[in-house]
C-alpha cells in the first residue's frame, strides 16, 4: 500500500490588537465577610415586619496571592512559537522586519513600560548591526547576574540571588534604534489561527509577535534583543530612562529574556531569484543530442551509454537508463525472473545491450539481501506459503494426507509488517542509490529542475528483484505465478514527478512542493479549477537536491514556503537610486490598493535602516480610510506575501 499525503492548506489568521490578562502582575488580597442579614417578605409591610435575627457578621478572612508574570526569565524553548529570520539563518532578509512569537499570547501585556499604560508592551525587540560596532568587543554579550546586582525592586517569590540575563549597550548605539513609547503599540499584537468555520484551531492557535523596527544589515550578520522596557518609559511623554547615563559611551543595561543572531546574503542568492534563474532545459533528465540520429532517439529517451562487465570478463558499452523517465512507459506484464540475465536486452539497430531492467531486477534482490531482516522474514512467509499451497493442490488433487508432518491444508498468512513496509519503501524508490536514479551529473547540473515519468517496467523490475528471495528454481517461480500475488502487480499507478538540484533545498528547510494536473496560469496558491495531486514522496536525497513524486501526471509545480509561516517586512527597494516602499493591500481580497504605495520613512536614513513607525503608522491609516489605526491593521499590511516560484512542464517526446 502506497501511503499519500498534501501539504495542509494555510489556516485563516485573524489579527488582533493585544490580549490583555485577566490580571496584571502583582499582589491582591480578597477581603471575605461571613454575614447574617435578614430579608422582609414581600407580602409583609416594612412596619409590620420584624426580623427573627438581626444583622451580624459572623467571621471575616483575608486571602492574599500573588500573579507572578514573566519579568526576568530568559524565556524557555516551550514560550516561543517561532523566530524570523530563523537563528543562526543564512537568507535574504534585507527587507524583513524580524520579529518573534510567543505561546503565551498575553506575555506582552502582563507589565507595562510606563507603570501606568497596560495596553502598550513591555517587550522590545532590538536590532544591532555587526557594523554598528567599533570593535567586536563592543557588540552586547548577554551575561548573567543576579537580581540583587540588578538593583530592581522585588516582587513576592523573587529572591536576591535569583539569575537574570542582560546586555549593556552603549547609549549613542542603544538611543537610535529604540522605539519611541508611541511606536510600542504597534509592534506587538495577536494571531489567532481559525479554521473555514470560523472556529479557532485546537492547541495553540492564539500567539503574540513582537515587531522589530528595523531592517537587518544587507550583506552582513544581525543580532536580535528581545528585552524588557518594563517602568523604563516616563508617564505622560516619550522620554526613556538612561540611568543618568550623560555620555554617548556610558553603558545602558536591559534584561534581556531572548536573542538571536542571522545573517543576510547577496540578494541574488535569493529564494525567489534562485528559482527564477533555475536551469529547466530541457525539461525532462535527458542528454542533449550527440548528432547521431540513432544515438540520439535513445538520449532523448533518458538512456545513456555506460561501461558494462559482461560475466566472461570482457568489457563493452551498453545503454542504461534510470527510473525517472522523460516520457511515460505504458505498464508491461507481469514480471518474474530466475535471474537478471533474462531482463537484458539486445537492441540490433545500435548493436548495444540494454542494461536498465536487469539492473534494476539485481537492485531490488541486492538490496533487500543486504537487509538481513527482512529477507529472512520474507525467505519463512514464502517458505509457509509455499508448503500451504502445496498443502491445497494435493488436497484438490484428492491426495491422502495421512503421511504429511501437518494435520490439516492451511491458508496462506498475511505478509509480516517489515516485509510490507520494504516494499512500500521500494515502490517510492526510497533506499534507492541516487546513482541509479541519476546515473550522469549532466542529467541534473547544478541549479536545475528535471521533470519525469517514474518508468513502471523499471519498478516492476526492481519490486520483482526484491521478491525473488528464496526463487531459485522453475518450479519456485510457477508456484509463485499460481499464488496470482507479486508486489510488482501494484506498480501499476501512474506516478510523476520532479528533481529539484538548487540552494533553495538547503537554505529553506520548510520548502513546500505542490503538483497540479493541468498547465495552471497565474501564480495564485491552490488555484481553482485545478486537481491538486496527492504527493507519495517528498525528500531531500542530499543537502541540495529534492526529490518529489505524485500520484497522476503533474503538469504544473509551485515551490514555496509555508503561509502560515508568515513574516512582516517592506518591499523590496525598487527605482533610482534604490528605495524601499509598501504597498498596501485590500484585507477582503488581497489585491493592491490603487495609489497606495508609501515611501517608507526613516528615523535616521535609509542605510541604517530603522523605520519611523510614528510616521508610518499615520501614513497606512490614511491609505486605508481608517478612523483609527492599531497594530492589528498596522501588521495586516506589513505582511510580506510567501515566496512562491511556479513551473509548467512543457511537452516531450521521449
Amino acid at each position: 500500500m502506497i501511503r499519500r499525503f498534501r501539504n495542509e492548506i494555510a489556516p485563516k489568521v485573524e489579527f488582533i490588537q493585544h490580549h490583555q490578562p485577566p490580571l496584571d502582575s502583582g499582589k491582591y488580597r480578597v477581603d471575605l465577610v461571613q454575614r447574617i442579614k435578614p430579608v422582609k417578605p414581600a407580602d409583609v409591610l416594612q412596619e409590620e415586619w420584624t426580623p427573627k435575627v438581626p444583622t451580624q457578621d459572623l467571621g471575616s478572612r483575608s486571602l492574599t496571592f500573588v500573579v507572578a508574570g514573566e519579568r526576568f526569565s530568559a524565556l524557555s524553548p516551550q514560550q516561543i512559537a517561532g523566530l524570523f529570520p530563523a537563528e543562526g539563518s543564512l537568507g535574504d532578509h534585507a527587507n524583513v522586519l524580524p520579529h518573534i512569537t510567543l505561546t503565551r499570547s498575553t506575555l506582552p501585556w502582563e507589565r507595562s513600560p510606563d507603570n501606568d499604560n497596560h495596553e502598550l508592551p513591555w517587550l522590545a525587540l532590538l536590532l544591532f548591526h555587526d557594523q554598528d560596532f567599533d570593535a567586536k568587543e563592543d557588540r552586547p554579550e548577554p551575561r548573567v547576574i543576579t537580581l540583587s546586582e540588578l538593583g530592581a525592586a522585588l516582587e513576592p517569590g523573587q529572591d536576591p540571588n535569583d539569575p537574570v540575563t542582560v546586555i549593556e549597550v552603549k547609549r549613542r548605539l542603544l538611543e537610535p534604534v529604540l522605539p519611541r513609547k508611541s511606536e510600542l503599540g504597534f509592534l506587538a499584537h495577536v494571531r489567532r489561527l481559525k479554521d473555514d468555520n470560523n472556529n479557532p484551531l485546537p492547541g495553540e492557535s492564539t500567539l503574540a509577535t513582537v515587531l522589530c523596527n528595523r531592517l537587518p544589515q544587507a550583506g552582513g550578520t544581525s543580532t536580535a534583543y528581545l528585552v524588557s522596557v518594563e517602568g523604563r518609559y516616563l508617564q505622560g511623554g516619550e522620554g526613556f530612562d538612561f540611568q543618568n547615563a550623560p555620555d554617548g559611551d556610558d553603558l545602558i543595561r536591559l534584561v534581556c529574556l531572548k536573542s538571536w543572531r542571522f545573517t543576510c546574503f547577496d540578494p541574488k542568492q535569493s529564494f525567489t531569484e534562485l528559482l527564477t534563474n533555475l536551469d529547466h532545459e530541457p525539461g525532462t533528465l535527458r542528454l542533449p543530442g550527440s548528432g547521431n540520429a540513432e544515438a540520439d532517439r535513445y538520449l532523448a529517451m533518458g538512456y545513456l551509454p555506460l561501461p558494462h562487465a559482461l560475466r566472461q570478463g570482457d568489457r563493452t558499452v551498453s545503454w542504461y537508463h534510470g527510473p525517472l523517465s522523460p516520457g511515460d512507459v505504458p505498464a508491461p506484464e507481469p514480471v518474474s525472473a530466475l535471474s537478471a540475465d533474462e531482463l537484458l536486452r539486445y537492441e540490433a539497430r545500435t548493436g548495444m545491450f540494454d542494461v536498465s531492467y536487469a539492473a534494476a531486477w539485481e537492485l531490488g534482490r541486492m538490496l533487500t539481501l543486504q537487509n538481513q531482516a527482512v529477507a529472512l522474514a520474507l525467505y519463512q512467509w514464502k517458505r509457509a506459503g509455499g508448503i500451504a499451497q502445496r498443502s491445497l493442490e494435493q488436497r484438490r488433487a484428492g491426495r491422502t494426507l495421512s503421511r504429511l508432518p501437518f494435520r490439516s491444508a492451511r491458508t496462506q498468512a498475511p505478509m509480516p509488517p517489515s516485509v510490507e513496509a520494504w516494499f512500500d519503501d521500494l515502490r517510492v524508490l526510497r533506499n534507492v542509490p541516487f546513482d541509479y536514479l541519476v546515473p550522469d551529473e549532466r542529467l541534473l547540473p547544478v541549479e536545475s529542475l528535471r521533470f519525469f515519468h517514474l518508468d513502471r517496467r523499471w519498478l516492476k523490475c526492481l519490486l520483482d528483484g526484491a521478491y525473488s528471495i528464496g526463487r531459485a528454481t522453475e518450479g519456485e517461480r510457477r508456484r509463485e505465478m499460481r499464488s496470482g500475488y507479486s508486489p510488482a502487480s501494484e506498480a501499476d499507478l501512474l506516478v510523476t514527478g520532479c528533481l529539484l538540484r538548487s540552494a533553495v533545498v538547503s537554505g529553506w528547510p520548510e520548502l513546500i512542493v505542490d503538483g497540479y494536473n493541468v498547465v495552471v496560469p497565474g501564480n495564485d496558491f491552490h488555484p481553482p479549477g485545478a486537481g491538486g495531486l496527492d504527493l507519495l514522496r517528498m525528500e531531500r536525497l542530499s543537502d541540495n537536491v529534492l526529490l518529489c513524486l505524485f500520484e497522476g501526471d503533474v503538469k504544473t509545480v509551485d515551490i514555496h514556503l509555508k503561509p502560515e509561516k508568515m513574516h512582516f517586512g517592506v518591499d523590496a527597494p525598487t527605482g533610482t537610486p534604490p528605495t524601499f516602499h509598501k504597498t498596501l493591500r485590500d484585507p477582503a481580497t488581497g489585491e493592491e490598493i490603487e495609489n497606495s504605495t508609501i515611501a517608507i520613512p526613516w528615523t535616521r536614513d535609509q542605510e541604517h535602516g530603522v523605520i519611523d513607525i510614528a510616521e508610518l503608522a499615520p501614513k497606512v491609516q490614511v491609505a486605508m480610510r481608517r478612523t483609527t489605526m492599531t497594530s492589528a491593521p498596522f501588521a495586516l499590511q506589513m505582511i510580506e506575501g510567501v515566496q512562491k516560484v511556479r513551473f509548467t512542464q512543457k511537452a516531450s517526446s521521449p
